[in-house]
């Protein structure tokens, strides 16, 4: 299973972006396959707090 997140950091489309959480074994798999709605949510909103906190620091480092 794979949660993917993708973002432009810019409006050129130049600066493209993504985050994936990926299940690597057939256990985490079936975990996450599992989670009830609001679970797949909460998880929803942590990678997009997650690419949230990594485009700030890029797009710091990509001002100097």
């Amino acid at each position: 299973m794979e949660i993917l997140r993708e973002r432009f950091l810019d409006e050129t489309r130049r600066l493209h972006v993504t985050l994936s959480l990926r299940s690597r074994t057939a256990e985490m798999h079936s975990l996450l396959s599992s989670l009830d709605g609001a679970e797949r949510e909460a998880v929803n909103a942590a990678v997009i707090r997650a690419l949230d906190d990594i485009e700030d620091v890029l797009q710091r480092r990509s001002t100097r």
